[in-house]
């Protein structure tokens, strides 16, 4: 196996133990007031659909977990509605790290 691939696994290993740690805070009665969802199970399913497409290597689901990581996104939103903003800092800058490694590594 090259560098690269497990290079590329190993930080979309990175990226779904975060999209976990994300899933694991999106309870049923989770506020979601400031965001487009109707129900915390809307949510999860497309979190789900997306890691799915991830895992195929299709960098559409990457690109949908970049657009909740944004600042006053999605995610930033549902944290500080919630109380575990602290912890979303952490994930967000963890997911900025790997991010551009991860869609440089699929493009190839």
């Amino acid at each position: 196996m090259k560098k690269e691939e497990i290079n590329k696994m190993s930080n979309l290993l990175e990226v779904k133990r975060i999209i976990e740690i994300i899933k694991s805070k999106i309870i049923i009665d989770t506020d979601l007031m400031w965001t487009h969802y109707n129900s915390s199970e809307d949510l999860i399913a497309e979190i789900n659909l997306n890691s799915i497409l991830l895992e195929e290597n299709n960098k559409a689901g990457l690109e949908f977990f970049q657009l909740l990581f944004l600042p006053t996104g999605t995610l930033q939103e549902i944290s500080i509605q919630n109380g575990w903003s602290e912890q979303y800092l952490i994930l967000a800058a963890e997911f900025d790290s790997i991010y551009e490694k991860v869609y440089q590594l699929m493009k190839a």
